[in-house]
């Protein structure tokens, strides 16, 4: 339990902008991988973006949930949201009761999760926020900012940006190619993507990305680093790498859950 102590601290209390990748699987994942979640610090504050399956249980390695200063669901699919059930008894029954958690999403969350696991205590463990529309900008405190836009996928979906003491990250969420993402990313130190067909190419009018994709966007926002995620299992990873790194230009690598990343 000491050692475990000492790991919530350390993330929390580093000064530098870092991630830790959560979970970082598909809509169905290989053995080992959760789904889609990734903890964000800077100067002792800490934001998860997603709670796909499997992801609470991680999290816990990384930061009680309840110590959250926010927790930001980038759309309604439920690879990025449904252990959201989960933690709602974790903070109303559980070690996180007496507190609240902010949660930025899309319109429709808090009725989809109760629509689904009834309404008794979501009130007592959240508080919902929209994102805006289209897109905006949050004041997290303490200098931490998350921007977000809309991109396409399931409308709404936001990718999302967190700065820091002028560096930034940025997460795509799930999107096809477009040019929001790009301008999101513009100049961050470190670009998390998705990657849900590797090598592959994309079925026509399926919003997701393949690994040229990804580093296409990477090369074209200037991004210092693009960390690939949310692969399904049958795809070549290795050849995955070579195509997005041939597109990018940079260094990329596939994200590993619990590893975490500076800015």
């Amino acid at each position: 339990m000491a050692a475990d102590a000492w790991a919530i601290s350390r993330h929390v209390n580093d000064p530098r902008l870092r991630i830790v990748p959560v979970g970082v699987g598909a809509a169905y994942s290989a053995p080992g991988e959760a789904q889609s979640s990734y903890l964000v610090t800077a100067a002792g504050r800490s934001v998860a973006i997603d709670l796909g399956s499997g992801t609470l249980n991680l999290l816990q390695r990384q930061i009680a949930p309840e110590d959250l200063d926010a927790l930001v669901i980038t759309h309604l699919h439920p690879d990025h949201c449904v252990d959201l059930m989960a933690l709602r008894v974790y903070m109303v029954w559980g070690p996180g009761a007496g507190r609240v958690l902010t949660v930025h999403g899309p319109p429709g969350l808090r009725e989809r999760l109760v629509a689904f696991s009834g309404s008794d205590g979501w009130d007592r463990a959240f508080v919902f926020r929209d994102l805006a529309a289209g897109g905006g900008e949050v004041d997290l405190g303490d200098g931490l900012v998350l921007r977000h836009r809309e991109v396409p996928h399931l409308p709404p979906t936001h990718a999302v940006r967190l700065e820091h003491g002028g560096r930034a990250i940025c997460f795509s969420a799930d999107c096809g190619p477009n040019d929001a993402l790009v301008e999101l990313a513009r100049g961050c130190e470190v670009l998390v993507c998705e990657c849900s067909f590797g090598a592959g190419r994309v079925p026509e009018g399926v919003p997701h990305l393949d690994a040229r994709d990804a580093g296409g966007i990477a090369a074209r926002a200037g991004a210092g680093r693009l960390l690939l995620v949310h692969c399904s299992p049958e795809f070549d990873r290795a050849e995955a790498l070579d195509v997005a790194r041939e597109a990018f230009g940079g260094p990329v690598a596939w994200a590993r859950q619990g590893e975490a990343v500076a800015a």
